[in-house]
């Protein structure tokens, strides 16, 4: 229970960086304004959040942790205030790139954060000891959890974690699920697809998960987000 009301309570998951700075940082940047929200919003964020304090609970000290898909590197420059030594991370908008390594450097930590396609990446770390993916996997057209197990499984070490977040199978039974939640008042032919492309209930992910060389240690479920979704810890075999 302990457990369970803890990943619920929004403590201690915010990062050290004023409004004003992420303002300066952001017109520097000219990232998209979401990654700002992300920041400034980070401690209602749980499936991030939980995933990251997951980690923090099971790496070693000074761990190696890389993300894909990483935004500005809000999630790993939180675990390097945890603790974590080397930091890496990559994504494809090069304004998210930049906004990273001004928020890098004024906390005064280690990021490495490059551009890259990171489905078809061509850059990989090796031997992490954990990896956190996020707010990303289910957004992109045409991902899989298998292709993306399968193409990161390698930049982690036997034993290290990985810990992702879901969209459950809730969301199908949602009225206008198939639609672009901010295009559902549009006339059909003027919306586009969902912006949640994977869906997929804790069977689906333990199955996937055990198929690629990863055993499932824990999970819960939000079950009052919108979409609802649930976070993973995986451990690789």
């Amino acid at each position: 229970m302990f457990r369970y009301l803890r990943d619920r309570l929004p403590w201690g998951d915010s990062l050290p960086v004023s409004q004003a700075r992420l303002d300066e940082i952001m017109r520097l940047s000219r990232a998209e304004p979401w990654h700002a929200h992300a920041i400034s919003h980070r401690q209602a964020r749980r499936h991030a959040c939980v995933a990251c304090r997951w980690l923090v609970e099971v790496m070693p000290p000074a761990a190696h942790v890389f993300e894909p898909g990483c935004g500005s590197g809000a999630n790993l420059l939180w675990l390097g205030l945890k603790g974590a030594k080397r930091l890496s991370g990559a994504d494809i908008s090069p304004e998210a790139v930049i906004m990273g390594q001004h928020l890098a450097r004024d906390m005064g930590l280690p990021l490495q954060i490059w551009q890259d396609d990171c489905l078809k990446p061509t850059r990989l770390p090796e031997s992490a000891d954990g990896m956190v993916s996020v707010n990303w996997l289910y957004h992109i057209p045409g991902a899989s959890l298998d292709a993306f197990l399968q193409t990161y499984a390698p930049a982690l070490k036997r034993g290290g974690y990985l810990a992702l977040d879901m969209v459950t199978r809730h969301y199908d039974r949602q009225p206008g699920n198939q639609w672009h939640t901010k295009d559902r008042q549009l006339p059909e032919g003027q919306r586009r697809p969902s912006e949640y492309t994977i869906r997929m209930d804790a069977h689906e992910v333990e199955d996937t998960a055990r198929h690629n060389g990863f055993t499932l240690l824990r999970s819960t479920c939000f079950l009052l987000s919108r979409p609802q979704r649930a976070v993973y810890l995986l451990q690789r075999i």
